[in-house]
């Protein structure tokens, strides 16, 4: 069944995939003849920008790995779609092959780089003789071991495992356990402020120079807002320039965060911004109190500088 344009939402393939799984937890009750596997991240952009499919979803940031530098770079130079929402998943890894398979005959074992890296313990346990093989992602991995059969094991995560028709030989595999993954969803419009929020945006100095980056966050300080990451990204333009890429908690309607993006965009080359959207996690009670009576203290604090204005002759 194809998907309907208005619905569909587009997600870094292939089937099986982290990605899916967070695409399938975003669409909730939707069916899933709403989802289109792309093959990299400039396409699940790509579709969206041409209207094949309403939202988009991406990986941004990895527990162990970091930030996902294709995404932080597509959204600052080659889209001007925004980020609506985040979710934060946990990376559950299996082991998984052809059924009837023991772990212990298995003399390769196939996955994604950074997943082989994150099973050491397991692998030098159980199969420490095998050859690592990477792929491209874990569900491709999956696919492999599912059409060459014999005795190949793959480190998945389970939705690959049940795609591709492997059965689980072993549940938990990670040696850390709290590793997970954060993934956007893309749009064309920004949703409204939840009072827990965040917004992200990429800025770009005027020149490289002592302080440049201290006088960037001596804005948001003075306003009491408080950034959640800091990370710099070469501009792509000449060798040793960079752009920095910040989330700061509150929404873009807030009004102490549209004073220090007013603020940033005075004093710098340029300021992007990337989204406004409900922060992943816990919410805190007393977040969205907090944020009304900062926003009420500088709406008084605009209407009294107005007013004195006010007496000025013309």
């Amino acid at each position: 069944m194809s998907a309907t344009p208005s619905r569909a939402v587009a997600y870094l393939g292939p089937e099986g995939t982290f990605t899916e799984t967070a695409a399938r937890l975003i669409l909730g009750s939707q069916g899933p003849e709403d989802l289109v596997s792309c093959g990299d991240i400039g396409e699940v952009l790509r579709l969206v920008e041409e209207g094949a499919a309403a939202r988009g979803v991406v990986p941004i940031e990895n527990t162990l790995e970091g930030s996902v530098a294709a995404t932080l770079d597509a959204l600052a130079f080659d889209t001007d779609l925004l980020i609506g929402a985040e979710l934060e998943v946990p990376v559950t890894l299996v082991a998984a092959a052809p059924s009837g398979t023991r772990v212990g005959d298995a003399a390769e074992v196939h996955s994604h780089p950074v997943a082989l890296s994150s099973c050491r313990r397991w692998l030098s346990a159980e199969l420490p003789a095998a050859e690592r093989m990477p792929a491209t992602s874990t569900a491709r991995a999956a696919q492999h071991v599912a059409e060459a059969g014999g005795p190949r094991v793959a480190i998945v995560n389970p939705l690959a495992a049940e795609r591709y028709g492997l059965e689980v030989v072993a549940r938990d595999i990670a040696d850390r356990t709290t590793n997970s993954t954060r993934f956007i969803v893309v749009g064309r419009t920004l949703p409204a402020p939840t009072g827990w929020d965040k917004t992200s945006v990429v800025v770009f100095i005027e020149e490289n120079r002592p302080g440049a980056l201290l006088q960037l966050l001596e804005i948001f300080a003075e306003r009491d807002l408080n950034l959640t990451k800091i990370e710099s990204r070469p501009t792509k333009a000449e060798l040793g320039e960079y752009c920095f890429f910040l989330d700061v908690e509150g929404h873009l309607a807030d009004e102490r965060v549209g004073d220090a993006l007013a603020a940033v965009k005075r004093t710098h080359r340029d300021v992007k911004v990337l989204g406004s959207y409900r922060r992943s996690g816990a919410r805190r009670t007393d977040e969205a109190d907090r944020i009304a009576a900062d926003d009420r203290a500088y709406r008084e604090a605009a209407a009294w500088l107005a007013s004195w204005r006010g007496r000025i002759e013309a």
